[in-house]
């Protein structure tokens, strides 16, 4: 009986080894393919549902690149059988294997020296693939891409429109195509505030890409700046939407949405997310700024280290020509032309994120200064005028020349000396010249030594009939004109 069950088990053991090492093939070829479906690489692609009139011959001429680029679609989804496709089926269609044309994109707004591909840019210069923008100091640009999303890139700012394609789809009703839009830009310097479009069919998320960082919306208002040279760091401030901002270098990341802000710092793997700083209250700031000093002070708002300012000409600042990063108490807009100037400051936080703007109309005029003492005295036979001037800030003026206009009448039009002869002494001192008895109405001129002029308050003043006979001084003389 003993050798009947070890003759037996001999029998048997064939078999049991056959059946583990089939469910061992299983096993692994199960694995393989699980693998093999797993481990398909990820790409941007476009879903397509096959319709009940689809014909390959006609999807591969219609829709790809090429009629042998459809054995590599159906390699991507993986088909049994490249040849056979039914309704209903879905498949994923690589960009690459998509046909695609340029997408019609522009120079919406050009201010200052703006140059595309080197040359100087103008509104309407057609916008493509490759297209390269610089803006130089106090200078700004305004695009718009194939989708209708406008980027403007503000002053000392590099930038390249990588791509800016459409890719057509057959759609729903198989009697035609549909564009679906795919844009990228490059940012190797300075900054970009981007609008993009919220309705637009998009291939891929709109994306920005700085030499450190890469960030994808779809429909959303944000700023990319690339200007920290030392740190290699990019930062990324949701205005509206949602923003994903990427560190390809560690391979992280971080979700933005509105109202938050993130640096990615190629050194640095985690991707921090921090509430942007409120728009800063600009109720109490003035609306004149008065030049030649033409400071206009900051507001206060807890948490700003430093503030940015930008100047433009329109409301919705396309055409920006100042972009300052103030450090103290006051912007320095001295160089802008006298006129009516939109302004729009944000707090800066001390990681350099920028927060909300507020906004605010400016003017910028020559700032009339007014005279708080003067004197006159007859000096070999010309009178001398001696003042202490005073700012309209309430500040004494000081340094740099002086020049009179002086005449007979308030609105100084029947003039009877241009005085320009600074006499020497204490503080300043203007010869008038040989002015007989009378009233007269005066101007003084101020000209600092850094450039530019301003003019003070018109005066009246009066020479005595008996000038130079008993009168030889007088003081206040200058009596301001309301």
């Amino acid at each position: 009986m003993y050798c009947l069950i070890a003759r037996n088990s001999q029998q048997k053991r064939p078999v049991a080894i056959q059946a583990i090492a089939l469910a061992a093939i299983f096993l692994i070829a199960t694995t393989a393919v699980q693998a093999q479906t797993q481990a398909r690489p990820s790409e941007p692609s476009l879903p397509y549902t096959v319709k009940s009139s689809d014909k390959l011959i006609r999807l591969s001429r219609e829709m790809l690149v090429s009629t042998q680029a459809w054995n590599e679609v159906a390699k991507y989804n993986q088909l049994k059988d490249p040849d056979l496709i039914f309704p209903g089926q879905k498949l994923d269609i690589p960009l690459r294997y998509l046909k695609s044309k340029p997408s019609t994109g522009k120079v919406i707004s050009a201010e200052g020296e703006v140059t595309l591909g080197g040359n100087s840019a103008q509104p309407g210069a057609a916008i493509g693939d490759g297209s390269q923008l610089k803006t130089g100091a106090n200078s700004s640009a305004v695009i718009e891409l194939g989708d209708g999303s406008r980027v403007k890139i503000l002053p000392n700012s590099l930038a390249e429109v990588v791509t800016n394609r459409d890719y057509a789809l057959r759609d729903a009703s198989a009697s035609g195509s549909t564009n679906w839009f795919s844009g990228l830009m490059r940012l190797s310097a300075g900054a970009l505030e981007t609008l993009a479009s919220k309705t637009a069919k998009r291939a891929t998320p709109l994306q920005i890409e700085t030499p450190t960082s890469l960030v994808g919306v779809r429909g959303t208002e944000f700023r990319v700046a690339y200007d920290d040279p030392v740190s290699r760091s990019a930062r990324t401030e949701v205005v509206e939407g949602k923003v994903r901002a990427d560190n390809p270098a560690q391979h992280s990341g971080a979700d933005l949405p509105t109202g938050t802000g993130a640096l990615v710092n190629p050194l640095e793997k985690e991707v921090k997310v921090v509430v942007l700083l409120p728009a800063p209250d600009l109720a109490n700031i003035p609306t004149e700024v008065l030049k030649p000093l033409g400071g206009w002070a900051m507001p206060v708002l807890d948490g700003a280290v430093a503030y940015r300012v930008q100047v433009s000409s329109d409301e919705k600042f396309d055409k920006i020509v100042r972009d300052l990063k103030v450090a103290g108490n006051s912007a320095d807009l001295a160089s802008l032309a006298n006129g009516n100037w939109f302004a729009r400051v944000r707090g800066i936080d001390p990681a350099g994120l920028e927060g909300f703007d507020a906004v605010k109309l400016i003017a910028v005029r020559d700032g009339q200064w007014r005279v708080s003492y003067s004197s006159m005295s007859l000096m070999n036979g010309q009178a001398v005028l001696s003042w202490i001037g005073q700012q309209s800030n309430g500040q004494p003026m000081t340094g740099g020349s002086y020049s009179a206009l002086v005449a007979r009448d308030e609105a100084l039009t029947q003039v009877v000396a241009n005085a320009e002869r600074e006499v020497p002494g204490r503080g300043p001192r203007l010869e008038l010249g040989d002015l007989k008895p009378g009233v007269y109405f005066i101007r003084l001129r101020s000209k600092p030594a850094q450039g530019g002029a301003t003019d003070s308050e018109i005066y009246r003043f009066e020479i005595p009939a008996n000038w130079g006979k008993s009168v030889f001084d007088q003081t206040s003389s200058l009596q301001a004109v309301k």
